[in-house]
C-alpha cells in the first residue's frame, strides 16, 4: 500500500506514528470516540418524543447485571464530556483576563514610554 517494508522503516528510523501521518490515517479510537460524541450532540438536539431520543436515554430496569464494575451508559458518557469542557473552559477566561490585563498595562505604560 504504502511501500515501506518493514526493513526499511527499521534502517531509516521510521515510527509507526510518522507512517500514519504519511498516510493521513486517523487513531481508531480518537476517531470512534469522535463519532461518539458527534452523535451524542446529534441526538440531543432531537425532540424528546423522537425513537432514538428515547432508546439512547433508557435504562433497562428488568435485566440483571453481572457482578463487577457496571457497564458506562450515554448518558454518563455525556455527563463526563460536559465536566471536561467546563474544566477546559477555565484557562480560556484565565487567558482572557491575563491579555485584557497586558493591555490595559500597555495603554498605562505608553505614556511613560513616550517620555523617554
Amino acid at each position: 500500500m504504502f511501500g515501506v517494508t518493514r526493513l526499511t522503516q527499521v534502517r531509516e528510523g521510521l515510527r509507526n506514528s510518522e507512517l500514519r501521518r504519511r498516510l493521513k490515517i486517523r487513531d481508531a479510537v480518537a476517531w470512534a470516540k469522535l463519532s461518539k460524541i458527534r452523535w451524542a450532540g446529534h441526538v440531543m438536539r432531537f425532540a424528546d418524543t423522537r425513537w432514538t431520543r428515547a432508546v439512547t436515554d433508557w435504562i433497562p430496569r428488568d435485566v440483571k447485571r453481572t457482578p463487577g464494575r457496571p457497564p458506562t451508559r450515554w448518558s454518563d458518557f455525556v455527563k463526563a464530556l460536559n465536566d471536561r469542557y467546563d474544566a477546559l473552559r477555565v484557562p480560556r477566561a484565565r487567558r482572557i483576563y491575563w491579555t485584557t490585563l497586558a493591555r490595559r498595562m500597555e495603554t498605562l505604560l505608553a505614556p511613560a514610554r513616550a517620555s523617554r
